[in-house]
């Protein structure tokens, strides 16, 4: 985690000038399964990518995992892993918001935000009430 807590510290590194301009095509992928809610699909299709990419970029893809496992979870009313998966991907999102890779990356962070504070902390969570929440998704920046 050293590479997060830098970039949590600092910001940008010397190493993001060779960062893409634009997202790959297995995160293309990746995305458009997210946004029709295939979280597990998108989570399968982005591993490899996150094995072969070196830090700090691996975590923006990381982040994108973990997200997408937790509205897997939360898709199965497992409060516990939702709410790990989607703090851990949120702090792993932290360093390239509000925009990555032409990406709304604070949309997706700001939703996220929203879905932990709905599960909140206790075990008196209305499923039926979070189902019919509007599941985030990844856009493009304007």
């Amino acid at each position: 985690m050293l590479w997060l807590e830098h970039l949590e510290a600092y910001g940008s590194s010397p190493h993001t000038d060779s960062f893409p301009d634009s997202p790959p095509t297995p995160l293309t992928n990746g995305i458009d399964q997210f946004n029709a809610g295939l979280f597990w699909e998108c989570h399968e299709t982005l591993e490899d990518l996150w094995r072969a990419t070196p830090y700090p970029l691996r975590h923006f893809y990381q982040s994108i995992i973990k997200i997408a496992v937790g509205f897997h979870h939360a898709n199965r009313h497992n409060a516990k892993g939702a709410r790990n998966k989607l703090s851990e991907g949120l702090r792993l999102l932290g360093p390239f918001t509000p925009t990555f890779l032409g990406l709304d990356t604070g949309a997706l962070a700001r939703d996220v935000q929203g879905w932990l504070h709905a599960i909140g902390q206790n075990t008196g969570i209305v499923w039926t009430e979070l189902d019919k929440r509007q599941m985030p998704t990844i856009s493009a920046t304007c």
